[in-house]
């Protein structure tokens, strides 16, 4: 029997031992040192980084400004725009959905959305001319991209100034400049609206970034009789104790909320984003920061917009982005409380799109998939991405990123705000960084 103890708890102390050392002071240090040097040098406003291993914090680092005309330093509370990684937990509200009956993958958005019934393709050859698409929208083509739904600021077709022209913007983005207004109506008016627009491509065709989270805020409004920000309260936010998380900055969180910044000649759905009256040419080679939607005047303080925007809309703090990863992490389930099944993160967590058939739908990188709202690495060689295959992810437009790591039981998630979020490699560093101290 003592045997078997000293056996046991030499086992403990070692894998304790192996945990301790997964990142040292010297890799965390490396870490610390290359973004707040992103910090000091005026490119990003500030940097908040989680990183947990096996459900266990490993990493944490705060550095900057929340708000730099004020003053206001950014801490472990603060609060961030998380634009597109809202997807993901639209992704988990459909997941809950399909896994009790209530919707399929493969059924048509028209069951749940009447105007998709009638909704048209652009002629790729004749592109002055929109006809009947080969087959309707189906859920599946809402989580994978493959719809053909689009964003108005992801290009300059006839598709886009469609978009333009009738405000299909779900988004709230840069409150300094008045044009670039979200959508007025309520979730389900927008998904209509939407449906009357053209479709760049035939539905399953092609991988396109668009509104498709937003549509499908309106299948869940429909499919369980509550507002979709009802709907999260209840079936996430609230069972994980995500109490940060919403379309609007909550009273209490009003104090910790960030505000957005830009540098450069920064466009929007085809304008330059600064202040009024701004001279635009003075902007365009400009290295400072400039806020464009201020933490105190910014739209997300107010809860007037009924549009719950699942593409982009949702605020959050890093504590409670890091406890959703985990819950993904977990196949599921977070201290004793079910989100989703196993089977539900196995399916979600996967790629969705052929990679080897060049005429079919792809994400378009080497070596990346897509699953249901999710970026996937399948070959982390031809992607050129630190860590192993098997890990999801996505990102905000606000250089925001979180990504999740089953090998190796690792959650990451890094917020700052600033757009665009491909103007620095903040998630290729922290990818790098991490990893290769990890190794070490």
């Amino acid at each position: 029997m003592r045997v078997f103890q000293a056996l046991t708890l030499a086992s403990f102390l070692v894998s304790t031992s192996l945990f301790a050392a997964a990142l040292d002071s010297s890799d965390q240090q490396k870490i610390i040192d290359h973004f707040n040097a992103y910090v000091d040098d005026g490119k990003i406003p500030h940097v908040s980084i989680l990183v947990k291993q096996d459900n266990k914090e490993i990493f944490r680092h705060v550095y900057g400004k929340a708000d730099i005309a004020s003053n206001r330093v950014a801490d472990k509370d603060t609060i961030y725009r998380i634009y597109s990684m809202s997807k993901p937990i639209t992704g988990v509200a459909i997941m809950q959905l399909l896994e009790t009956g209530k919707l399929r993958l493969n059924d048509k958005v028209s069951k749940y959305i009447p105007a998709f019934k009638n909704t048209k393709v652009l002629n790729t050859k004749f592109q002055d001319y929109v006809v009947k698409p080969k087959r309707e929208i189906t859920i599946r083509d809402l989580l994978t991209h493959t719809s053909g739904l689009t964003y108005s600021w992801a290009g300059e077709g006839p598709v886009h100034q469609i978009y333009r022209k009738y405000n299909i913007r779900p988004y709230f983005f840069g409150s300094l400049d008045a044009k670039l207004a979200k959508f007025p109506g309520n979730t389900c008016e927008f998904a209509s609206i939407a449906a009357s627009a053209p479709l760049l491509h035939n539905p399953g065709e092609d991988w396109s970034y668009g509104i498709n989270m937003d549509v499908l805020g309106c299948v869940v409004e429909v499919v369980s009789g509550m507002s979709f920000a009802d709907y999260l309260d209840k079936n996430i936010f609230k069972p994980l104790k995500m109490n940060s998380t919403g379309f609007s900055v909550k009273s209490t969180d009003k104090k910790s909320f960030t505000s957005l910044y830009t540098s450069g000649a920064f466009s929007k759905d085809g304008e330059i984003v600064g202040p009024l009256g701004a001279n635009y040419s003075d902007l365009e080679f400009s290295k400072s920061l400039r806020s464009i939607d201020a933490f105190d005047k910014s739209p997300y303080l107010s809860d007037a917009s009924k549009l719950y925007d699942g593409g982009s809309g949702l605020v959050s703090s890093i504590d409670d982005y890091s406890v959703f990863s985990e819950m993904l992490l977990n196949n599921g389930e977070l201290n004793g409380v079910r989100i989703l099944s196993e089977a539900s993160v196995k399916l979600m967590s996967r790629n969705h799109l052929n990679l080897d058939d060049p005429e079919a739908a792809s994400f378009g990188a080497s070596g990346i998939g897509f699953g249901l709202t999710v970026g996937v690495l399948e070959d982390a060689g031809q992607a050129g991405m630190f860590g192993p295959d098997g890990q999801y992810f996505w990102g905000g437009a606000a250089s925001t990123t979180f990504w999740v790591d089953p090998e190796k039981k690792i959650t990451a998630v890094l917020m700052t705000q600033f757009m665009p979020s491909d103007k620095y490699p903040l998630r290729e560093d922290l990818r790098a960084l991490l990893y290769s101290g990890i190794s070490n």
